[in-house]
């Protein structure tokens, strides 16, 4: 698909000289600092959202809408990259298209609520005092500026949301848009649910025309999601089942008639932005939010990646400065820069060093920014205008320290930071709660001269780092940095300005805590305009930090936060050192635990494996209704907002052991399948003390044909769909590592490869089935080439797949044996069996419902030279190969590089002709694994 970027679309009628509603924030974008290219992509996104999601049944009323006239879907986009910027340019799209209703649901916070109306405000709208009758004109817009704007919180939603019948009818009569940005609150929901119920239905009704809602949910993670398992367990007689979702679903629908809309006329789009999607696509159907019809993902800015077709990236030519730096920079390709820093295990230490590290850094950032004020300077000033402030001001310069969840934590944590100089933990309890906020000058002087060392060694870290971002983004051109003669100067500016500027700040819902960060300059009583108040501050914050609110100028970040239960979703949120700071990079710290910096590793490889299965669907053209496999790990959940959630892996195991077996009133085609293997290649027998225990092919397979002999066997009563919910896990993970039919040139995919059976005769999932079996030994020979995203080796789960050594997993590549087992059954003497030039002893096992009762046979947990090391062990017999030890109440699993077996047990059933068969795989460790989270 080609998308094509319009500049002017056609003017809509009613909108005069104030242009379009895409030229009013395409010109905004324009004065942004966002470059021509990420402009380009932030439109083209916008418009395939519009067309895809808002407009992909047609217009409201067109054939192609569902019966219940409600489309529901999700954009993914990545943590503090631009979401709120695609939402408005959709919203601009909409208008212009006629969607009649736009409301935006701007986050369960009144500060996020408040932050995107002001941007909604000055970005799509153009609101002034002076343009206010002007634009009254052109457009609904609830709550009025006029109310919110005026900052009176005695206002009720009810009057915040109102909208009177009159002016209802004249909108919808003169088609003049409403836009509503509505609090994720219930109160706030059901105020306009109610204004749409009583004052828009009614002229919806008269005017007997189709009425086009769109619904706009930020941070649609957060609020929006019902669990199913925790819902049943609710009485709804006592309204304690979550509000939020049918909160939502009020706006269009009228209960109790679910499953349509408040009118025959309405047509209503919902979309949820986020970037953990986790909950959104696990979710049960029951909840009416669920993604059922589209899935969406924005792209980001960076040094690769493609326009057409999409990539989850695409390539930036202003470089590094205008890149988004994510996980990719922070986890994988800067990972040695000296960016993450492990901490040491001492908070006191740690907080320190993290400390040091900002108020250095930040002294960097005045000593190479001669052109603004100094701190001192700007705040004795008065300035005419916000631009003059904001132009003359120091850019602003931010830490963010997360202690815990705990908010009582977050207040003797503001007091850690005054302890780091010197003070006694009561007196900085207590000066914390006196509101004392400032860094005490005299004490940092005192601690600075004391190891002065410590804090110059920042230099030359900075140093390394710039070194290795250059190396690593080709930088032309680095940002300046002193060097250790250029200390005293840095420690002047450190002690004269950026200490006595700095202020900690507690954020979090305690009403004791600091109001929201202010990064922007600030109007005086006067009129005058004041440089703005967080020009250097540490915060203090727990999860109120993790959704929405950016902290401008992060530099340095002390994460000490941990959990015996991690939620992969939750974390990634709190990542709020993910941004745009291209530009002072290698001033950038994030101070992590080493097992949380592998979470956040872990995180990063299995969301861009998510990402990259929707960008997939998305350029394929598919209707996107069907939702990507959401990944766990071994050692966390993707979400905690579902209870009923399982963590499945794709390895089948150390000894993965197929126990089903055919009915053996017939002759069994899998005993067809081992005289026919065992007739044309050579074998030997396994003889251990003088016993024949079985036979052995000579020959090793490779992985790809030992997939193949699995994939031959055949069952009565086991015949998995390609569609099944395995079949769509197997297809989903070839998406994931980019595996198709243009670049397989092994001929692996499809990795699943059942038998084909009607539909009527198709079996339930059931884990340990042989197809699932030959699928992982294909996904292992295709990784072998593929840095894929979303797996771990088996033997260092730490460690994506994705930053392996590809040429040592080739070596270490494991080729399989196949024997067969015998038992102490009377010789085989009818049947391929018996045309064999050896002996075959059936096994006499246990046989309930057509599978063996017990798994593999005989084991010797203590394998002793000379003797039978047991069945998962028998190709060590023929080929030599130290066994490895078996671990009480643990899995025996081969050694990296070690060979794998492939082993047929011939059983005898009691009462039955035919013998049949069950079959046995043992596995080396060094393969790919990864955790599909699934609702149990």
């Amino acid at each position: 698909m080609s998308e094509h970027v319009t500049r002017r679309p056609p003017v809509v009628e009613g909108m005069g000289t104030l242009g379009t509603w895409w030229d009013r924030y395409a010109g905004s974008l324009a004065a942004s600092s966002l470059s021509p290219t990420s402009r380009d992509v932030v439109e083209a996104d916008s418009r395939c959202i519009e067309q895809r999601g808002v407009f992909g049944a047609g217009p409201a009323a067109s054939d192609e809408w569902p019966s219940g006239r409600v489309r529901r879907g999700i954009v993914m986009g990545a943590v503090q990259s631009g979401k709120t910027a695609s939402m408005l340019g959709v919203a601009a799209l909409s208008l212009d298209a006629g969607v009649d209703l736009v409301i935006v649901l701007a986050g369960t916070r009144t500060a996020l609520w408040r932050q995107t109306y002001e941007r909604l405000l000055d970005q799509l709208d153009g609101y002034t005092e002076e343009s206010s009758f002007e634009r009254s004109q052109q457009r609904v817009l609830v709550p009025d500026p006029r109310l919110l704007l005026d900052d009176d919180d005695a206002l009720t939603p009810a009057q915040l949301y109102a909208i009177s019948r009159a002016r209802a009818r004249r909108a919808v009569d003169g088609r003049t848009p409403i836009i509503a940005i509505v609090m994720k609150n219930v109160h706030h929901l059901r105020a306009m649910a109610t204004v749409i119920r009583d004052n828009l239905v009614p002229a919806v009704e008269a005017a007997a025309r189709p009425f086009h809602l769109l619904v706009l949910d930020d941070e649609a993670d957060d609020g929006s999601i019902l669990d199913a398992r925790v819902e049943r367990t609710l009485d709804p007689a006592r309204d304690d089942l979550k509000q939020i979702p049918r909160a939502i679903v009020d706006l269009w629908e009228r209960r109790p008639h679910a499953g349509t809309t408040v009118s025959p006329h309405v047509f209503a789009t919902y979309i949820g932005y986020t970037a953990t999607p986790q909950a959104n696509f696990l979710q049960s159907d029951h909840n009416p939010l669920a993604p059922r019809d589209f899935a969406l993902a924005l792209r980001t800015p960076f040094d690769r990646g493609e326009l057409e077709p999409r990539s989850t990236t695409f390539r930036e030519p202003r470089g590094l400065g205008s890149f988004y730096v994510g996980g990719e920079a922070y986890y994988g390709r800067l990972r040695k820069s000296g960016i993450s820093v492990p901490t040491t295990g001492v908070p006191a230490a740690d907080l320190a060093d993290a400390v040091r590290a900002f108020l250095v850094a930040g002294a960097i950032r005045l000593w190479r920014d001669p052109e603004r004020l100094m701190p001192s300077q700007a705040r004795a000033l008065h300035f005419d205008s916000r631009f003059e402030a904001s132009e003359h001001s120091p850019q602003p310069h931010s830490m963010l320290f997360h202690p815990s969840a705990a908010i009582s934590d977050q207040f003797h944590a503001a007091a850690a930071v005054l302890e780091v100089f010197g003070i006694d933990h009561e007196s900085a309890v207590e000066e914390i709660a006196q509101g004392a906020r400032g860094l005490p000058a005299y004490a940092v002087e005192h601690t600075m001269s004391a190891n002065e060392a410590a804090w110059a060694r920042w230099l030359d870290d900075f140093q390394v780092s710039s070194v290795a971002i250059q190396a690593t983004f080709d930088v032309s051109r680095p940002a300046r940095l002193p060097v250790a003669s250029d200390w005293p100067a840095i420690r002047t500016l450190l002690l004269d300005e950026v200490v006595t500027s700095t202020q900690i700040r507690v954020v979090n819902s305690d009403p004791r805590a600091d109001e929201r960060p202010r990064f922007g300059p600030v109007q005086s009583p006067s009129g005058s305009w004041r440089s703005p108040p967080d020009l250097s501050t540490i915060f203090v914050s727990g999860n109120v930090m993790s959704r929405g609110l950016t902290l401008e100028g992060l530099t340095t970040t002390l994460f000490l936060r941990e959990s015996d239960d991690p939620f992969a979703d939750t974390q990634m949120q709190m990542q709020r050192w993910f941004g745009y700071r291209g530009n002072y990079l290698e001033l950038c710290r994030v101070f992590l635990q080493p097992r949380q910096l592998d979470l956040f590793r872990a995180y990063h490889d299995a969301d861009e494996a998510l990402r990259r299965t929707v960008i997939k669907e998305m350029n394929d053209a598919t209707s996107g209704t069907q939702r990507p496999f959401v990944l766990g790990g071994p050692d966390f959940s993707a979400t905690g907002k579902l209870t009923n959630l399982s963590n499945v892996p794709l390895c089948p195991g150390a000894s993965p052991f197929v126990r089903l077996v055919n009915s053996g009133s017939r002759t069994d085609p899998n005993v067809e399948l081992i005289a026919r293997r065992f007739r044309s290649a050579p074998s030997e027998d396994v003889v251990v003390r003088d016993l024949v225990r079985g036979r052995i092919l000579c020959e090793p397979l490779d992985l790809a044909a030992a997939a193949e002999l699995l994939d031959e066997l055949r069952y009565e009563r086991y015949k998995p769909s390609s569609s099944s919910w395995e079949g769509r896990r197997w297809s989903d993970v070839e998406t994931k590592i980019r595996i198709d039919q243009a670049n397989d040139v092994d001929g692996l995919v499809p990795f699943f490869r059942p038998p084909e059976a009607p539909p009527e005769e198709s079996t339930a999932y059931s884990r340990g089935g042989p197809y699932a079996i030959s699928a992982y030994l294909r996904l292992w020979k295709a990784c072998l080439t593929r840095h894929a995203r979303g797996l771990v080796p088996t033997d260092d789960q730490r460690t994506p797949w994705s930053m392996v050594d590809l040429r040592t997993k080739s070596i270490q590549q494991p080729r399989f044996y196949v024997g067969i087992r015998y038992g102490s059954g009377m010789p085989i003497q009818e049947g391929p069996l018996s045309e064999l030039p050896f002996v075959v002893h059936p096994m006499r096992r246990t046989v309930v419902a057509g599978e063996l009762e017990a798994a593999w046979g005989s084991r010797n947990p203590v394998p002793e030279r000379g003797h039978y090391l047991g069945d998962e062990l028998f190709d060590y017999h023929y080929h030599g190969g130290l066994p490895p030890a078996a671990q009480p109440g643990e899995p025996m699993w081969r050694p990296v590089g070690a060979p794998g077996l492939i082993l047929f047990h011939v059983v005898e059933q009691s009462g039955q002709s035919f013998p049949t068969v069950a079959v046995g795989v043992a596995l080396p460790l060094g393969g790919p694994d990864q955790f599909a989270a699934r609702i149990r």
